[in-house]
């Protein structure tokens, strides 16, 4: 019996231990998983407060560019930015185009911005803008706050087919050569003024409702080692003087992780 037993104990002996091996490997391969994701996590959260302090740097160091009288080079901004990012810069006027979610149907079918439309295809479009009274609906209008008569088009940042294209749409004479003349004369210098000079129009033209000399909303992209960042900043004008700039905001953050989003 006595050697009966211990045979028959030693397999159930063996199982027991087996059976105590598996569920402390499982344990230890569950701790470890664990331990793998909250490691992912604080980098994932630690990734995001840094991102998130550039960006917000990012924000307070471009207010200077409110001053500048005209937006004639990308670089100017980098310029700004550089001092809260340590990272490559791109920047680029996200605002100069169609505002394809507020432009109005009388001026998207308007000859010659149908024309230029027609002619350039999606590159006729931007995502980014305010309303403007003089492109957008007015039933659109009463029910925003987004709405504002800053000069929604920087003219640096036209090409020749687009400014031609505006001027058509406001009436301008000879809108191809004017058009090509005001690029052929452009300078950081130029301001409403010297616009008016060279298109023979008056300082008020319906016009400068329009086109203007500085970029309402910058985008801005960068890369950490982990993240790919982008940033949109969006120029506030003035209550009392809407052709002014009080301050630009932070409209738009994403952080996308190189290994999915964060």
């Amino acid at each position: 019996m006595m050697d009966s037993d211990k045979g028959f104990s030693t397999p159930l002996a063996l199982a027991a231990i087996f059976s105590l091996c598996a569920t402390t490997l499982s344990f230890c391969m569950l701790a470890a998983a664990n331990e793998k994701i909250m490691d992912s996590y604080k980098k994932t959260v630690s990734e995001r407060k840094k991102v998130d302090a550039i960006v917000y740097d990012m924000e307070e160091k471009i207010q200077p560019l409110k001053d500048s009288p005209s937006d004639a080079d990308e670089r100017e901004v980098s310029f700004l930015l550089e001092a809260a990012c340590g990272y490559d810069l791109t920047v680029i006027d996200a605002s100069t185009g169609i505002n394809k979610n507020f432009a109005a149907e009388t001026f998207l079918k308007s000859r010659a911005i149908n024309d230029y439309i027609t002619e350039t295809g999606d590159e006729a479009f931007v995502d980014y803008g305010w309303m403007n009274p003089k492109l957008s609906d007015k039933a659109v209008l009463e029910q925003s706050a987004l709405a504002n008569s800053y000069p929604p088009l920087n003219v640096h940042f036209m090409n020749e087919s687009f400014l031609k294209a505006v001027l058509g749409f406001c009436g301008a004479k000879e809108p191809e050569k004017k058009a090509r003349l005001l690029k052929e004369k452009l300078s950081p210098e130029t301001g409403v003024k010297e616009m008016a000079e060279v298109l023979g129009v008056g300082s008020s033209d319906p016009i400068f409702d329009l086109v203007g000399t500085k970029t309402v909303f910058w985008k801005v992209g960068f890369e950490t080692e982990s993240s790919k960042v982008s940033a949109v900043f969006a120029a506030v004008p003035e209550k009392e003087s809407q052709k002014k700039i009080e301050k630009y905001i932070l409209v738009k953050k994403e952080i996308t992780s190189k290994g999915g989003a964060i």
